[in-house]
C-alpha cells in the first residue's frame, strides 16, 4: 500500500491509500465523477504529518496513524481530505 495525493486541477485535494496511483486516480474518478485529465496524483510518505485541529489545538499525525484509526481498511480509500 502507498499514500497518494489526489487533487482536482488544484483544489479538492484527498490523500488515498491504493496499491497504485492508478487504482488511486480510479477511485477518484469514481467519487468525484471528474475528467483523467484534471485530476493530479502525488505519492507522498507514510510517514508525512497532517495538522489536525482539536478544539481549536494543532495536533500533528502521520498519514499511516490516520489510516490505522480507521475503522475499516478497505483499500483504495480516502484518509484524510487536505485544504
Amino acid at each position: 500500500m502507498k499514500y497518494y495525493k489526489v487533487s482536482n486541477s488544484g483544489f479538492d485535494s484527498k490523500v488515498i491509500v491504493a496499491y497504485s496511483g492508478y487504482e488511486a486516480l480510479g477511485y477518484e474518478i469514481d467519487d468525484q465523477l471528474g475528467f483523467v485529465d484534471d485530476i493530479d496524483v502525488e505519492e507522498v510518505d507514510a510517514d508525512e504529518q497532517v495538522e489536525i485541529s482539536y478544539t481549536g489545538f494543532p495536533v500533528f499525525k502521520t498519514l499511516r496513524d490516520l489510516y490505522q484509526e480507521k475503522d475499516f481498511w478497505e483499500v483504495p480509500n480516502v484518509v484524510v481530505e487536505v485544504e
